[in-house]
């Protein structure tokens, strides 16, 4: 099972080089506008020889930003900026997707253009000191959905090879489905099958403008983030993943904390792509998450995510090959920045078994 790791897959339109996927990880290094930059592309270059990269969330309307440095794909300065990036990861030889995410109430006015926060209903995330949010009109809602595919639209003609929409993380679309976030009357709250609505109109629209078989649907069933909870999340999901909208997808990316009966629900349902993030242990050894991937190929998914250890280990795929020292990333480099933590680190070869940061 381990040599299946390093075979290609198909993600309805989109063909990945190998089953290992380098996850979507916020870093934070865009432009103060949201501009995609060349640190950015070189970061990106870098890690190339994933089987696919999913990138860092990116935002499709300025109202939706949440974390200063996090980019957008809204006019055409950020097209530029994007198709730099993907014509370096073609240039190696890799694939790439863009994953677009709207804050939705986590959305801070000091970073987008200082509107308040729009979301399902007025409920405060995280603490008292944060922005109450906005509840969506409907024309707002119709609009969000416009802004999503018109980025998806965008990305496409910045060369990326498919879109990714995030609806975990107690992001936008996240918040539609918790219980504890949408406490609408109207055909987008109640019951799972009205929360699942929103969710649904957006993967929609992105699959009209860019095609179902180059759209993926990033979850986190049962993971509880910005007071987002679903309460019956079986229900949600199994409502959403079973919409033929949702079926036709190239994939859907489960995080490593999602509910077990829902990760079965779709090992047993779901018969297109599914990509799950393999949670790791730092201490492993590349002999060891090998093994380890290769057992979680062996109950469902067809390729595994895996994020920290692709920040440290820009040749990732190849170490695991090899069986290979794994560097251990550095922490206080994460987000924000320069190069330091971001693009320095080195690929291992014979003659260097030492990575910097180890």
């Amino acid at each position: 099972m381990s040599e299946d790791l390093f075979s290609p897959v198909t993600f309805g339109d989109i063909a990945a080089g190998s089953r290992i996927v380098m996850c979507p990880m916020t870093r934070r290094r865009a432009d103060p506008d949201g501009t995609p930059n060349d640190l950015m592309r070189r970061y990106y270059r870098q890690r190339a020889s994933a089987g696919l990269i999913v990138t860092e969330s990116t935002n499709p309307s300025l109202i939706g930003k949440g974390y200063a440095g996090s980019p957008h794909l809204i006019d055409h300065r950020d097209l530029a900026g994007w198709a730099r990036v993907t014509e370096a990861v073609h240039g190696r030889g890799g694939r790439i997707v863009l994953q677009l995410m709207h804050s939705g109430s986590t959305a801070q006015p000091r970073v987008n253009g200082g509107k308040a926060p729009l979301a399902p209903s007025a409920v405060t995330p995280r603490d008292a000191n944060a922005p109450i949010p906005r509840a969506m009109t409907d024309g707002e809602l119709d609009a969000t959905i416009e802004d999503f595919a018109r980025a998806a639209a965008m990305a496409m003609e910045a060369g990326f090879d498919g879109v990714e929409v995030h609806g975990g993380n107690g992001y936008l679309l996240h918040q539609f489905l918790g219980s504890g976030t949408n406490l609408r009357h109207d055909a987008h709250g109640g019951p799972a099958g009205n929360r699942c609505r929103f969710p649904v109109r957006v993967v929609e629209a992105v699959s009209a403008a860019v095609g179902h078989g180059r759209v993926g649907l990033r979850l986190s069933p049962g993971f509880s983030a910005n007071r987002t909870a679903e309460g019956d999340e079986f229900a949600v999901y199994t409502t959403l993943l079973s919409h033929p909208s949702v079926q036709r997808l190239a994939y859907v990316h489960t995080t490593s904390r999602s509910a077990p009966e829902v990760l079965d629900w779709i090992r047993t349902h779901r018969t297109g792509g599914w990509i799950h993030n393999l949670g790791t242990d730092l201490e492993w050894s590349a002999e060891e998450l090998v093994s380890r991937i290769g057992a979680r190929l062996g109950a469902g998914p067809s390729a595994v995510s895996l994020g920290r250890l692709f920040i440290s280990n820009p040749d990732l795929p190849e170490r695991l090959r090899r069986r290979a020292p794994l560097a251990v990333p550095d922490f206080t480099h994460f987000y924000e920045g320069e190069s330091e933590g971001y693009t320095d680190y080195e690929r291992w070869t014979d003659t260097n078994k030492q990575p910097i940061h180890s």
